[in-house]
């Protein structure tokens, strides 16, 4: 009887271990070690070769270096482990214009940013589709049939997920058509 519980104890702490040092693994980044956050003009770059060879969507996230925002946006939505699955699945690109890394020479493509973050989606060599977060309330926009015809919702990875792939399926977003 002993034996059989020193055995059980053994067995226990070995798979304590292993949990342990797989949690490890997963949390210092190797769900995203393929594919992280690339930053400025030369991340832009690589994330639009990635998106042509691979057929991913493109995610730039248009952040200031002192925005609340920002960081919170950061904390609740693109560090939250639930997002993990859907990060994986897109070229990330952050841009900050006062960073020194070229991002001011890429955001002369997008539309202007009044108040950070600025979130947009773009399939390779299609436009610019933006997303809408009200991070202080914790909300983002759910276009409808068109992008105007939509809806606020709760902000959280289910309804980053759901905003992805409508916004992505919607032709341009600058028209307000609706289809027959």
């Amino acid at each position: 009887m002993k034996h059989l519980a020193t055995g059980l104890a053994g067995a226990l702490v070995l798979l304590l271990v292993a949990g342990g040092l797989g949690w490890y693994w997963w949390s210092q980044g190797a769900r995203h070690s393929g594919n992280p956050w690339l930053r400025g003009e030369q991340g832009e770059a690589r994330a639009q070769q990635l998106a042509r060879e691979s057929g991913m969507a493109m995610l730039y996230v248009i952040e200031a270096d002192k925005c609340r925002r920002c960081k919170l946006l950061d904390k609740m939505l693109w560090q939250d482990p639930a997002m993990a699955s859907t990060l994986a699945g897109l070229a990330k690109v952050r841009l900050n214009p006062g960073a020194g890394d070229g991002s001011d020479r890429v955001l002369r493509r997008f539309p202007k940013v009044k108040t950070p973050p600025g979130i947009y989606l773009q399939q390779a060599g299609g436009p610019l589709k933006p997303v809408q977060i009200v991070v202080d309330i914790q909300q983002i926009w759910m276009p409808g049939v068109t992008y105007r015809r939509g809806f606020f919702m709760p902000l959280s990875a289910v309804g980053f997920d759901a905003v992805l792939r409508t916004t992505l399926a919607l032709e341009d977003p600058v028209f307000d058509v609706v289809q027959p």
